[in-house]
């Protein structure tokens, strides 16, 4: 005979034991049933764009490279078509990551999706030294937007839908699923992480770059030709690194939030334009002396493949330091649609190729870690920055990556490439920080 008062006893037991272990089933079956199919979603539809965008950015540059005389008016191309797009969208403008965390709780409109796409691979394309990351961010963010749609993601997730799209389209550009994901994440905040979208977004960029790889190859983005191996004497010499890395840090960073602001000064349509002519000498000696194909780096990134493993003459590295800033203020600084990620990595590189020549050992070690250490210094994300080199060459320099990228962040405190960034995230529930 069924005991009924024993019974009720163990039902309240249990549900007491499930409140206890915080289980909230309407929110797992929410998460199993909407949140895993939408990262899913957006994973193959992001991976299949990125696809198409990476064979376009080759499509383009290989009739560049086979035309000299299209590829020396080409600037001046891209400057009067992106001139056009931000005069009738504003959002076309600039590197694209500050904008999407300024707008974080709305939709970006399929017209500025497509104007901004083509923006960007034009360019991209080989004539402007520029990152992906930029553009992926936003048209990726946009793709995740729509998607959302579909599977009616309620809007006070948006944010989370944001930054999905925006970690799988860099991921598959950048082939880095895991530094993509943390990236989105972290760059929202100057000193902060919000954790939360964290599986939906490592979802996402796990299969985008899967889709990605499978239709434009599964190379990593640096290829090193031999293992490295590092001691511990070494690691002062990379703080050292992390701390003239942080200098150039200040220089890059003024320079182009000072061509941002002097740009406000001329119409929408001539600040690419004049941008361009003003960047014409510096795109001259690049045309004329560019035997590390600087110019096509966010195509086949050959460049930084042979900056991280070849040892330059030092004079030759700081002035191409120069340049890059320079260049890099006068087109992304005046409305050119591209990335910040990429200059970041070659600035990074080449200071670290310096050291590599002057502190002897194994110098693969400097360019990396130099990498690292800008990325984190201008984007203020140390931990994407470290797991991002990691990736894209596979190398085991954990300590060795940390040491610089500590440095030149704690030395780089309060400043930041991006200007849309958010002090820290505020925990509505407790109102704490």
């Amino acid at each position: 005979m069924i005991n009924i008062s024993k019974a009720k006893n163990i039902l309240i037991n249990c549900k007491n034991s499930v409140r206890c272990i915080g289980l909230n089933w309407i929110a797992v079956i929410r998460y199993i049933f909407k949140w895993i199919p939408f990262s899913l979603a957006v994973g193959i539809v992001v991976g299949l764009f990125a696809s198409l965008f990476d064979y376009l950015l080759f499509f383009i540059n290989g009739i560049l490279m086979s035309n000299v005389y299209i590829l020396h008016l080409f600037p001046f191309i891209v400057a009067l078509i992106t001139g056009f797009f931000i005069t009738n969208d504003a959002a076309v403008s600039g590197a694209g990551i500050s904008y999407v965390l300024e707008n974080m709780e709305r939709r970006i409109p399929l017209k500025t999706m497509i104007l901004k796409s083509i923006a960007s691979l034009l360019t991209l394309s080989g004539v402007f030294i520029a990152g992906r990351e930029g553009p992926s961010f936003f048209i990726g963010s946009s793709i995740s937007s729509y998607i959302s749609k579909f599977f009616k993601i309620e809007d006070e997730f948006q944010d989370y839908v944001i930054l999905i799209g925006a970690a799988a389209f860099t991921s598959a550009l950048l082939k880095a699923p895991l530094g993509a994901a943390i990236f989105a994440l972290e760059i929202r905040y100057v000193s902060d992480m919000d954790y939360r979208p964290f599986p939906q977004t490592l979802i996402a960029s796990i299969l985008s770059y899967i889709v990605f790889s499978y239709l434009r190859g599964s190379h990593t983005l640096i290829a090193l030709h031999s293992s490295t191996a590092w001691q511990f004497g070494i690691l002062p010499y990379l703080m050292l690194l992390g701390l003239v890395i942080s200098i150039f840090v200040y220089l890059f960073v003024s320079s182009y939030h000072f061509s941002m602001c002097i740009s406000t000064y001329i119409k929408p349509f001539f600040r690419p334009i004049v941008g361009v002519v003003l960047s014409i000498p510096i795109l001259f000696i690049m045309f004329e002396h560019d035997v590390y194909r600087i110019l096509s780096v966010s195509v086949d990134y050959y460049a930084l493949n042979t900056i991280v493993q070849t040892q330059m003459p030092a004079l030759d590295a700081i002035l191409y330091v120069l340049l890059i800033i320079i260049l890099i203020s006068l087109t992304i600084g005046f409305g050119l649609s591209g990335g910040l990620v990429l200059p970041n990595l070659l600035i990074g590189a080449l200071i670290g190729n310096i050291f590599g020549s002057f502190f002897g050992g194994d110098f693969v070690i400097f360019t990396l870690s130099g990498m690292a250490a800008m990325l984190a210094a201008s984007a203020k994300t140390p931990i994407a920055a470290i797991v991002l080199i990691l990736e894209i060459s596979a190398a085991d320099l954990v300590i060795p990556i940390t040491a610089a990228v500590m440095a030149s962040y704690i030395f780089t405190h309060g400043i930041s490439i991006y200007t849309s960034q958010k002090t820290c995230r505020i925990d509505v529930s407790n109102n704490v920080y």
